[in-house]
């Protein structure tokens, strides 16, 4: 009976052990969010950002726009009334202060979301002008703006014929972060890894069928943070072929210790 008691005593202190040392976190609710992927392509894509006041306070937001490099395009200010939401079209305001420093009108980067009170969530949608690329619009949502000590992409495509991008964006405001990615057979067999260095505020696009140097695959990647620094991300699909367009967030780990 005691050497059961111990071993369930061991059991216990290990699934302890286990939970403070890495806890999963799925939360895409907060006071800091940001939009991983943002395209400014005024000819062809109409963009909005959809930012919900959860908790009821009125928060004012700031919200600003990067470059991939992060550097800083645009930046406003708005307040949500309570429980109400702001349907926020980026281009609208690009246009009127001509892309914030001269930035040329299509460029890729990325949208921080700043509340100085009460949680918000937020969704990035992007529609095409022309109907027949319908099938490339799509919605995702905002993710969590702390970040993430690693992201896991539990399935990629990297074929020739199919555009796959995993999306990394850099949470930190001041200090570039280092990430491996790492590329995984359905098997679980290590098939590749690459390292990217992400500017401050800044995001990477990464094609697996380039980083795997034309290997046909589906896989599992893992993103990992080398030293110090947090991430957020997304995977994004699309074929013309087939016509369809998928982008989903990644899920993200965080260690406590």
């Amino acid at each position: 009976m005691r050497k059961s008691s111990k071993a369930f005593m061991s059991i216990i202190l290990a699934v302890t052990a286990f939970v403070l040392c890495t806890v999963q976190v799925d939360a895409q609710i907060g006071q800091n969010l940001v939009i991983n992927r943002f395209v400014s392509d005024p000819d062809n894509i109409e963009t909005h950002v959809v930012i919900s006041d959860v908790d009821g306070v009125g928060p004012n937001l700031k919200i600003t726009i990067y470059n991939e490099e992060g550097r800083l395009v645009y930046e406003r200010y708005e307040t949500l009334n309570a429980f109400g939401k702001i349907n926020y079209n980026p281009l609208t305001y690009l246009n009127a202060y001509q892309h914030g420093y001269n930035q040329n009108p299509k460029f890729v980067g990325t949208v921080r979301i700043e509340s100085d009170g009460g949680n918000i969530a937020g969704q990035y949608w992007e529609k095409y002008r022309n109907t027949e690329q319908a099938y490339l619009n799509i919605a995702v949502p905002a993710a969590d703006g702390k970040g993430y000590d690693k992201l896991v992409c539990q399935h990629f495509v990297s074929d020739k014929s199919v555009n796959a991008q995993i999306i990394v964006s850099n949470t930190e405001v001041a200090r570039p972060v280092t990430v491996d990615v790492k590329f995984y057979s359905d098997n679980g067999g290590l098939v590749g890894v690459e390292k990217r260095v992400i500017s401050a505020n800044g995001v990477v696009s990464i094609n697996p069928y380039k980083s795997l140097k034309g290997v046909k695959m589906t896989g599992t990647a893992y993103i990992v943070v080398v030293g110090a620094g947090k991430i957020t991300g997304e995977y994004w699909q699309a074929a013309d072929r087939e016509k369809y367009q998928v982008a989903l967030p990644l899920e993200g780990v965080t260690k406590i210790r």
